[in-house]
């Protein structure tokens, strides 16, 4: 009985958040960020394996995408609690999409280089800045207690479908129009995005107006990071989670060409598999989540897909590799819904948008990881490339739950 009562309150907790237009409009532009984020990871990596068939350049690729959040992650962050978000957003999407069709452009008339590409990927690491620090925060703010976790889990249901849809719509695109239609479909997304936020109020009550210097207000968020083992711990599983798991799946494009052997349509289902799997762990979360079990998804759940992505190392098989990446996805989901869920909760309304903006540095360091997997897999090999950075991985996140231990009890 308690527990269809705990199911029945969640459901309401959904419709009511569905309801919501400020909510759905800030939900629908994460939905088109992260589709376009997935179409240009897909279709890159493909394009840049494909000509110069190195591992190196691909995962330095998702470096290109990753560098924006750690330069600019607490600058954003500390931004967002000055400017109204809407602006930010808004004048973060016209921009990108201008860089878009100038790109598909540029492809479009033979002149395309690799560095084009290359900016096109920190252009996009940019709108995945925004996304983390501000609309993020929005979201925040139109849902408080127990309903916040309702509200993360919906938010990642959208990021894990996005995870689903980009690599589908991203090999299907590159299959048949190669790098310019895939450049001018992220250029028409970025204006569909536009046109969602600019119809959007996002909220105000907790904007921060005392006039402090910029680099003080980032010197305030890092010092409570420290002052608090549960934010401090979430932090140092994101950038374990980033550097030696994450990283891992800017190579599954490769494996897909190199060991499986697939077309870029199918390379893009497998891809889409991982969003599958956590589509269906955020929404199982999103609906029987209790909020006194926040902390073991989080923790667990980047346990599991740290396993699964070393299994899936080891697969040379297409079903079983296309498994381990679903059941990855539950993993996924529970890292991601209470990765911001958490920071949230154990941070004072005023910090957030602050601490927000020191994920994104967390998020940010991946470069690290990539890199080195990228040397590992052009040295060795890609399979011990991956068997090398998940195993480091694996262990470090065991390491992790041992010393933070307010994880495991909840």
């Amino acid at each position: 009985m308690i527990a269809n009562h705990h199911s029945i309150s969640r459901w309401g907790d959904i419709l009511s958040l569905l309801l919501d237009r400020n909510f759905r409009g800030l939900w629908s532009a994460g939905l088109l960020q992260w589709t376009i984020f997935g179409i240009e990871a897909l279709a890159t990596s493909i394009y840049i394996f494909s000509v110069t068939e190195s591992p190196l350049l691909v995962t330095s690729l998702l470096a290109a995408r990753m560098a924006p959040m750690i330069i600019l992650g607490s600058i954003v962050g500390a931004l967002a609690e000055r400017l109204p978000g809407i602006i930010l957003l808004s004048l973060g999407y016209l921009t990108l999409a201008v860089v878009f069709f100038v790109l598909g452009a540029i492809y479009l008339l033979g002149a395309i280089e690799l560095w084009h590409i290359f900016l096109g990927a920190l252009f996009n690491g940019t709108g995945s800045t925004l996304d983390n620090t501000v609309r993020r925060r929005a979201i925040s703010e139109l849902a408080e207690g127990e309903t916040l976790g309702t509200a993360m889990s919906l938010d990642i249901s959208t990021l894990m479908l996005a995870m689903l849809l980009g690599p589908l719509v991203g090999g299907m695109i590159f299959e048949y129009t190669e790098l310019s239609g895939v450049y001018f479909c992220i250029g028409g997304i970025f204006l569909i995005a536009l046109a969602v936020v600019r119809k959007t109020t996002l909220p105000t009550k907790d904007k921060h107006h005392e006039k402090r210097h910029l680099l003080g207000e980032i010197i305030e968020g890092i010092k409570y990071a420290r002052s608090n083992r549960v934010v401090t711990a979430i932090l140092v599983i994101t950038i374990v989670m980033n550097i030696f798991v994450i990283a891992l799946y800017g190579l599954v494009p490769v494996v897909g060409i190199d060991v499986l052997h697939l077309e870029p349509s199918i390379n893009g289902v497998l891809l889409a598999a991982n969003g599958t799997g956590g589509l269906i762990g955020a929404i199982l979360i999103s609906i029987y989540g209790r909020y006194s079990q926040y902390k073991r998804y989080y923790l667990w759940g980047s346990i599991l897909l740290s396993v699964c992505i070393l299994l899936f190392a080891f697969s040379t098989n297409f079903y079983i590799s296309l498994a381990l990446l679903i059941v990855g996805g539950f993993g996924l989901a529970g890292f991601g819904t209470m990765q911001v869920a958490l920071l949230i909760l154990e941070t004072p309304a005023r910090l957030r948008a602050r601490i927000l903006g020191l994920l994104t540095v967390c998020i940010g360091v991946g470069p690290v990881g990539v890199l080195h997997l990228g040397y590992m897999a052009e040295r060795f090999g890609t399979v011990v490339g991956l068997v090398t950075v998940g195993l480091e991985g694996a262990l470090l996140l065991l390491a992790t739950a041992a010393i933070w231990p307010e994880l495991r009890k909840g």
